[in-house]
């Protein structure tokens, strides 16, 4: 997705796939990737059901309208798996605000975003790590890791 959230300003761990067909991991700077181009004009109205879930659930932390969130979906290869990703993400990320008895305040929420985020792309303890938690403590992290059931998924950077 686009990345607009200053959390995706964090190091991230992008899977590259060079031409001899190595792939390997590295760190990039997110402010040196360039978007893709749209790869599709439509999406179907189940897929659009779903951004509209995802939008919702992250309105609060990431900032996005539901336009621009369908837009960035457009661009990627596989939307579907970029869906079901974000998908699990909501999910998890929901799961952390049933949890927490008391309301939970903007920048904890943002960063238990910022952490799921991570998740998304990197296992538990690099997620943590990644996340440089400054209200978390490291058993909530754990907790909120705890509710994100999906092997990790690194970003896709093809290099021109």
């Amino acid at each position: 997705m686009k990345i607009l959230y200053p959390v995706l300003l964090l190091v991230f761990i992008l899977s590259c796939q060079p031409k001899k067909g190595n792939n390997k991991i590295i760190t990039l700077n997110p402010n040196k990737i360039t978007r893709n181009e749209i790869v599709y004009d439509t999406l179907t109205s189940n897929q659009l059901d779903k951004i509209k879930i995802i939008q919702t659930t992250f309105q609060e932390v990431y900032p996005a309208t539901l336009e621009e969130t369908i837009d960035d979906f457009k661009r990627d290869q596989n939307p579907d798996n970029e869906i079901a990703i974000w998908l699990t993400m909501a999910n998890a990320y929901q799961g952390f605000l049933k949890i927490k008895k008391e309301k939970v305040d903007l920048p904890r929420k943002k960063e238990a975003f910022k952490l799921i985020l991570s998740r998304s792309m990197m296992p538990s303890d690099q997620a943590i790590e990644n996340s440089e938690l400054k209200i978390l403590t490291q058993e909530e992290a754990k907790e909120i890791l705890s509710l994100y059931k999906e092997d990790p998924h690194p970003l896709k950077v093809y290099q021109k």
